[in-house]
């Protein structure tokens, strides 16, 4: 997890990735998490709980994500109007 943390900062930083979108990446991955951890729900008594709380993260990061970017491209100068 360390190699993609240090390539999405490396992408952040020469502007490839904006944080929009980071964003957007990182909810993803947290639903995927709470996905992996809820299909454990049978093995564990807490694994329900934790799945809801990263989903809840997820969709919050996905919100705020798609926000920050719909936000960008409503403001760019690129628009002809």
């Amino acid at each position: 997890m360390g190699r993609a943390r240090t390539v999405a900062r490396w992408l952040l930083s020469k502007g490839v990735l904006s944080a929009g979108w980071y964003s957007v990446l990182t909810g993803l991955a947290l639903a995927y998490v709470a996905y992996l951890i809820g299909s454990a729900s049978e093995d564990d008594a807490a694994a329900p709980l934790v799945a809801v709380a990263l989903a809840v993260a997820a969709i919050w990061q996905l919100e705020r994500g798609l926000r920050a970017e719909f936000r960008r491209s409503s403001d760019s100068p690129d628009e002809v109007g």
